[in-house]
């Protein structure tokens, strides 16, 4: 059966659409649009699909960004600071990652001015997250500084 192409999607240099979401612990959330710290969120179409190394590059930046890990199932691993939710139909739709009655695999960065600066997707059965590249774009992403003046670093200079 063929499946449904992808709607609404999101790419990079878009603006980050807002989301609010319920994490695992009950607590509401609201993820894109801007914030204190480069934000990740990882969907994935079931628990059985986090991989090790998926976790273990969310976890290696869990201080430095806000990494929001969205699933339909709960998953039942050491999080660390990662948050999650099984809210994943809601935050698919506005990203544009919802496809036959589900998620498919995807990651987004968004910088601290709210912005889409990394996307992947997984939408092929078997196709894998590109972990490698996603590990590069966040280290950029985190290291990265903005040129220029601020209105604030003016007024005190």
């Amino acid at each position: 059966m063929p499946t449904k192409p992808i709607q609404k999607q999101k790419f990079v240099g878009m603006e980050a659409p807002a989301v609010r979401l319920k994490n695992t612990e009950g607590s509401e959330m609201v993820i894109g649009m801007m914030a204190p710290k480069v934000q990740v969120m990882v969907t994935i179409p079931s628990a059985k699909e986090l991989s090790t190394k998926l976790l273990d590059t969310m976890l290696k930046y869990d201080e430095k960004a806000s990494v929001y890990l969205i699933c339909p199932e709960p998953i039942s691993c050491p999080l660390g600071a990662v948050s999650a939710t099984t809210e994943c139909e809601k935050f698919s739709l506005k990203y544009g990652v919802y496809r036959d009655e589900s998620c498919v695999g995807s990651v987004f960065i968004v910088n601290k001015d709210g912005e889409i600066v990394y996307r992947d997707l997984a939408v092929l059965d078997g196709e894998a997250l590109d972990i490698d590249a996603f590990d590069t774009a966040l280290d950029e992403a985190i290291k990265f500084k903005k040129k220029g003046h601020t209105h604030e670093d003016w007024m005190s200079a």
